[in-house]
């Protein structure tokens, strides 16, 4: 597996880039982003920023279509989002996928990288 280093600039930058996206599409963005890399796998963690609709149906036990609704979503901007992980990182988006954890309130977007 081929191991891409990123600097720390180039990290924030990403997580900074994703949460934007998020902000102009959703109307409200995460409290708060950092972008790890391991190997190729970008990993992109937010912190907050749901929908007070969202936060409604996970506290009436409805989660499953906060879940629908952003594994939707994500179909829907994947070509936004890779597009400007691929400007600030300079590498291709082999693939891309996002999941939120409910709980914790936390999304996590994975991009996995082209080795440059």
């Amino acid at each position: 597996m081929p191991t891409i280093r990123l600097s720390g600039e180039v990290l924030s930058e990403a997580a900074n880039a994703v949460s934007k996206i998020k902000a102009d599409f959703f109307g409200r963005g995460p409290e708060g982003g950092k972008a790890y890399l391991n190997d190729n796998l970008l990993v992109v963690v937010l912190r907050g920023g749901l929908l007070d609709v969202e936060e409604t149906l996970i506290e009436r036990g409805r989660a499953d279509k906060v879940r629908d609704l952003r594994v939707t979503w994500q179909e829907e901007i994947e070509d936004e989002i890779t597009q400007q992980i691929e400007r600030v990182t300079r590498l291709k988006v082999l693939d891309y996928h996002s999941q939120i954890l409910v709980r914790a309130r936390v999304i996590v977007e994975l991009f996995l990288l082209a080795d440059g």
